[in-house]
């Protein structure tokens, strides 16, 4: 689940709404948005408790990220997931044509290299479909990565 502007909820109020959603749902995965960066920085004030660390519009450098966190005296895992619109815009913008095929490819490569997730914004038009184009470099992405 991903909880975006975490810091305007403020600390007692995400953990709370942490803890509820996991006890609903035991298996979830609950990420509380932290913005811009490239997972080496973490503002535990601003977005834990968290189970990934949110890396937005970019990767992690390619020495990596810190997957270890000690975080008020105890250790966490908190991996990575870069977050990125397929085009420029996170919500459906007419004209907003999914980015070139190699700068798909680089981002979801990039991603696996650096033992990051990847999810890739692919928002629908006002209809609630996916726009034709975005479909076609989806397709392309999935056969240039041989997936």
């Amino acid at each position: 689940m991903w909880v975006d502007i975490p810091g305007v909820l403020g600390r007692g109020y995400r953990t709370f709404l942490y803890n509820h959603i996991a006890q609903l749902q035991p298996d979830i995965v609950i990420m509380m948005n932290s913005g811009f960066g490239d997972g080496i920085q973490y503002d535990v004030s601003y977005a834990w408790p968290s189970d990934l660390v949110a890396i937005e519009r970019g990767v992690p450098p390619e020495v990596g990220y810190p997957k270890y966190r000690t975080i008020e005296g105890k250790e966490y895992y908190l991996p990575g997931e870069v977050c990125d619109p397929i085009g420029e815009n996170w919500f459906f913008v007419p004209g907003d044509k999914p980015r070139p095929d190699e700068e798909l490819l680089n981002i979801l490569q990039s991603c696996r290299n650096r033992g990051v997730n990847l999810l890739l914004d692919v928002p629908p038009d006002k209809h609630g479909l996916i726009p034709e184009e975005t479909v076609q470099a989806l397709l392309r992405l999935r056969k240039n990565a041989a997936l």
